[in-house]
C-alpha cells in the first residue's frame, strides 16, 4: 500500500491543498484582526462623540444657570442692595449729627452693589458674547484685584487665535481657576500669561500659594472636574503642577488657523 503516499501527483495535489488552507486560515486571520481593530476605533469613536455630546450639555446647562444666577443677581439681589442704601441714605439726612458707621456703611454697601454688577456680567453669557477674551479678563481681575484679596498680573500677546465660544469656554476655566486660588491656595499673587507658540495657544496661571498634594486635587470638587472638562472640549490640555511654593496651572490648545491664512 505504500505506492499510495509515494505517488508524485497525489503528494504534489496534498501539498497544494494544504498549502490553500494555511493560507486561507491566514487571511482570515488577517482579515478578522483588522475587522477587530476597525471595529475597537468605530466603538471608540461613538464613545468620544458621545461623551462630547454629554459635555456639551453639561456645559450649556450651567451656562443656562450662570445665565439665571446673573438676572436673579441683577433683578432680586441688586434692588434688595439699592434699597438698603437708600434707607441708609434717608436715615443719615434724617440725624443731625449721624454716626461714622453710617457713612462707612453707605459706602461698603456702594462698593457691594458695584462688585455685585461686575459679577453679574460677567455670569451673562449675552454679555460675554460682545466682548473678547482679552477685555473680560481684565474685567474680573480688576474686580479681585480692587478686593485687595490679593493681587493679579496679565500678560498677553496682542492676537487671541480663538474662536468666541472657545473664549467663553476658556474664560469660565480661568475663573474657575481664580476662584480656586483666592478660597484654597493662600496666595498673594497670581500671574497669568497667554503666549501662541507652534501651532498651539498656552494659558499659564501661576500662584504663590501654598500648594496642594495629588490627592487632593483629585477630591477638591467639581471646579476642577470642570476645568477637565471644558478644556477636553476645546480639544485641550491642562495639568497641575504643586509645590509649598505655589501652584501652576497650564493649559494647551490646538489653534485653528482661518482659510485665508
Amino acid at each position: 500500500m505504500r505506492y499510495i503516499t509515494e505517488d508524485p501527483i497525489i503528494i504534489f495535489l496534498l501539498s497544494v491543498f494544504l498549502i490553500l488552507i494555511v493560507s486561507f486560515i491566514i487571511i482570515f486571520i488577517i482579515f478578522y484582526q483588522k475587522r477587530q481593530v476597525t471595529h475597537f476605533f468605530e466603538i471608540k469613536t461613538m464613545q468620544q462623540d458621545f461623551e462630547n455630546n454629554l459635555l456639551q450639555s453639561r456645559i450649556e446647562t450651567q451656562d443656562e444657570t450662570l445665565n439665571q444666577l446673573s438676572k436673579e443677581l441683577h433683578d432680586n439681589v441688586g434692588q434688595l442692595l439699592n434699597s438698603a442704601k437708600l434707607l441708609i441714605g434717608i436715615t443719615q439726612r434724617k440725624l443731625k449729627e449721624p454716626p461714622d458707621t453710617l457713612a462707612v456703611a453707605n459706602e461698603t454697601l456702594g462698593t457691594a452693589i458695584n462688585e455685585m454688577r461686575s459679577l453679574s456680567k460677567s455670569l451673562n453669557k449675552e454679555w460675554l458674547q460682545q466682548f473678547n477674551f482679552i477685555e473680560n479678563l481684565e474685567t474680573e481681575i480688576k474686580r479681585i484685584n480692587a478686593s485687595q484679596v490679593l493681587q493679579i498680573s496679565f500678560l498677553y500677546d496682542d492676537y487671541l487665535p480663538l474662536q468666541t465660544d472657545a473664549q467663553i469656554i476658556l474664560f469660565r476655566i480661568v475663573q474657575e481657576a481664580l476662584q480656586n486660588a483666592i478660597k484654597h491656595s493662600g496666595a498673594k499673587n497670581i500671574h497669568i500669561v497667554l503666549k501662541e507658540e507652534n501651532a498651539s495657544f498656552f494659558v499659564t496661571i501661576t500662584d504663590d500659594g501654598k500648594g496642594f498634594k495629588d490627592a487632593e486635587k483629585q477630591t477638591s470638587g467639581i471646579g476642577i472636574m470642570n476645568m477637565q472638562h471644558r478644556t477636553k472640549l476645546l480639544g485641550g490640555t491642562i495639568e497641575w503642577l504643586s509645590s509649598n511654593k505655589g501652584t501652576t496651572i497650564k493649559i494647551q490648545l490646538p489653534v485653528k488657523k482661518d482659510h485665508n491664512d
